[in-house]
Parts: structure tokens; sequence; C-alpha cells
């Protein structure tokens, strides 16, 4: 018994060449042609038909003729409908399909398609991702930004961004690293350009990135009078670090649950509130004198707390 797909393909050639059709009769000749699925019931006028799914499976010479030039294509398409059509059949539809090498069938015909899909490798843990980005800083010949990296820890968590789970790292580094990144913002974006391109996966081309404050180190000796500003801000929940002591003037890091804020505590001038807008942090200047009390230091960390709120993490 001669399959239905080739009889059909029979009936379409032969028309074809009735219709002077010679090279699109040699098509479907060395194409592949095949029923898709059971029939449909059609009701057409007093009658009830089967209609027909056809597939043609070409080669890509000739998917690309017939993609170029649609008249060929429809041209086809008449020739097996007219094939299909009898009292109780008709042709539903004719799709082209690619034959894919190297079986040479159509992607609906490969077993692969239908497979479960093979679980993605679970994505580097954050040591790894942070000795490879100061590897590939190495690599970049950025001494500055490995040294800083080399110094550094990391932790991941997950957050939910639309309708996918994005990893985000905190880059925890050292007092005196955090400081100078805060002046520094291309050396900041160094750090920021290392570690995310460590961190790509096939599954999570980008992360989000941001800094913090290495804490698990010997910190320096806090000094009056930036021991009371430390002890009112602990009184509020904030933690307070010193970064570095500049001649004239200390840096402080006060740390909250929205943000860090640098604290210059400088032994002249006017308290002033900036922004370094390339890292997100932002800086307040305190003079010394406004410390020398514990009234005063309560009422320069009611600032700072109200600077911190304002310090979220973007």
């Amino acid at each position: 018994m001669i399959p239905e797909g080739s009889a059909l393909a029979a009936g379409a050639r032969s028309l074809l060449d009735v219709w002077g059709e010679a090279e699109l009769s040699a098509l479907v000749e060395r194409s592949a042609v095949e029923l898709a699925g059971a029939a449909d019931r059609w009701s057409m006028g007093s009658r009830e038909v089967c209609a027909y799914r056809v597939v043609l499976t070409v080669s890509a010479t000739d998917h690309v003729l017939l993609t170029a030039q649609p008249n060929l294509l429809s041209t086809v398409r008449d020739a097996f409908a007219a094939a299909a059509r009898t009292p109780e059949t008709e042709l539903e539809s004719l799709s082209l399909v690619l034959a894919l090498p190297p079986t040479g069938v159509g992607f609906h015909r490969h077993a692969y398609r239908d497979a479960p899909m093979a679980r993605a490798e679970p994505p580097p843990p954050p040591a790894a991702v942070l000795s490879g980005a100061a590897e590939l800083c190495k690599a970049r010949k950025n001494r500055d930004a490995e040294g800083i990296l080399r110094r550094a820890s990391m932790e991941q968590s997950y957050v939910q961004a639309a309708a996918r789970s994005m990893r985000r790292f905190l880059l925890r580094l050292d007092p005196a690293d955090f400081a100078r990144i805060e002046r520094d913002p291309p050396l900041a974006e160094s750090l920021l350009s290392a570690v995310r391109d460590a961190a790509a996966t096939a599954d999570d081309p980008a992360s989000a990135i941001h800094f913090g404050l290495r804490l698990d180190g010997p910190l320096p000796e806090l000094l009056d009078p930036e021991a009371r500003l430390a002890l009112s801000l602990a009184e509020k929940g904030v933690a307070c670090v010193p970064v570095a002591r500049l001649e004239g003037k200390s840096v402080l890091a006060a740390m909250g649950s929205s943000g860090v804020v640098l604290v210059e505590v400088a032994s002249g001038g006017q308290g002033t509130a900036t922004r370094g807008g390339e890292v997100k942090v932002s800086r307040l200047r305190v003079p010394e004198g406004a410390l020398a009390t514990a009234e005063g230091a309560d009422n320069v960390s009611v600032q700072i707390v109200a600077a911190l709120g304002a310090a979220k993490i973007r």
C-alpha cells in the first residue's frame, strides 16, 4: 500500500507537470511529504469532510526558493489542495518545514524536541566570582582593582526582577578601599565591571552589584570625639567604624539597614551634606566642635540617621 503522504505528493506532482511547473514538480519529488496528525472534521454546506494538514519538508535551498517567491509556494499549495479534494476530504493546510541535518527530517520529527530540558549548571559561588574578578583585573593590568578584590569578601542574594530572579552581590571592601573608591569612581567602575563579567552565566548574564564594608577584620580604635558619635549612633541602631584618618580630619562610615553614609569629622568649618554621585554614597561633613559634648554628638547622629534614610541601596 502506498503511504498517504506519498500518494498525495504523486498527485500534486502530476498536476504541476500538467500546469507546466516542471521545476516545482521536481522540488516536490525530492522533498518529503507527510500527514500531520489526525484529520479535522469540517462542515462544508450539506457535507462533512476530513481536512488534512500536510507537511512538506524541503532542503535549505528549496526553502529559500519558496519563501523568497510566495507565488511558487502558493502554486505548490494549490496542487496539493486539488490532489486532496474529494467528496470526503480537503486540504486544511500545507506547512513548509526545513530539513535539519544530519537526519534530513523536520524539527517536529526530532525526539529531543519533547525531551526534558537539561538542568542548568548551578551558578558559581561568590568566592569563585570574586576570585575570577580579581584574575580578570590582573589580566587587564589593573593592579589597584586586583588588590582591592583580593582583600574583599562577597555575599549574594536573589531578588525578583520583573518575571525572573536576579542575583545580587554585596562586595565588602576594607574601610580604606571603600573610602578610596568613593573618591575614585573610575576605579569603582573597574571593580563593578570585573565582578559583573566574572558572574555572568548563560542563564543570568547580568547581576546587580553593591558595595559594602568588610567588618570581619580588626578595626582601628575610635577616639574622642568619634567615640561619642559612635555611642549615640549605636543607640539608634547604626554602626560606625573609622575608615581613614588624614591631616585635619577623620573619615567614618555609618552603616544602617538602608545604606552607608561617610562622615568627615573636620577640625574646623561648617557641617555640610554632599553626595558622591558616581558610587551612590552620601557624605556628611561635621565640624569637630559639634561633637565636643554628648548632646552635640546626639544632634549629629540624628542628621546621620536622616541621611541614611535617603541613602537607599540602588
